[in-house]
């Protein structure tokens, strides 16, 4: 697990999670929201939601707005706006699993039947292959601008990078409770090596 030794003096206000497809972003996202009491922002689910997502000017002008609120853990690869959502970023979060692991984590979840009031949808339908084609193209697509990302903030803010499954689950139980930031903890801890 790459991350600073030791966790800044102040929890964080905005985070911003990312990583492939499958790679458990989401359930981070969600955790780190109920320790911290922070609102999540799914910017795939806004997108999808949004009227003006088509219009690349009005899509950023809603980012930006988005990445302008107090409190914030966002998820989302949208590399187009990374420009406006790291600068705002306490922290930078890349999950950062093989590409087998986050396929493999898809289709299981596919392959469960929903068990809540959710439309229902074949199971061919909740295969589909864009899925699976992001996926397999994150690699070349994404993650290089991820590293980008990173090789130009490591310096300005927090960056963790989670490999496994086991560093998520060290991570994720490091994780101080909001009022246990304090004196003993270094602000702006040593930064990652990559």
């Amino acid at each position: 697990m790459e991350h600073p030794h030791r966790f800044q003096v102040e929890p964080p206000r905005r985070v911003l999670v990312v990583g492939n497809r499958g790679s458990g972003r989401g359930q981070i996202a969600k955790l780190i929201s109920q320790r911290f009491s922070l609102p999540v922002i799914d910017l795939e689910r806004e997108r999808a939601a949004f009227e003006g997502a088509g219009d690349a000017a009005v899509w950023r002008k809603r980012v930006s707005s988005l990445a302008d609120g107090a409190e914030w853990v966002m998820t989302g690869n949208d590399v187009a706006t990374f420009d406006l959502r790291v600068p705002r970023a306490d922290w930078f979060i890349w999950v950062d699993l093989p590409v087998t692991t986050c396929a493999l984590a898809v289709l299981r979840r596919a392959i469960r039947a929903p068990a809540d009031d959710k439309p229902r949808l074949s199971l061919v339908q909740r295969l589909s292959l864009p899925r699976f084609r992001d996926i397999l193209n994150f690699s070349n697509e994404v993650a290089p601008r991820i590293m980008g990302v990173i090789e130009r903030e490591r310096r300005n803010r927090t960056i963790f990078i989670l490999r496994t499954r086991y560093e998520i689950a060290q991570f994720l139980s490091r994780l101080p409770d909001a009022g246990g930031f304090g004196d003993h903890l270094a602000k702006g801890g040593d930064k990652p090596s990559l």
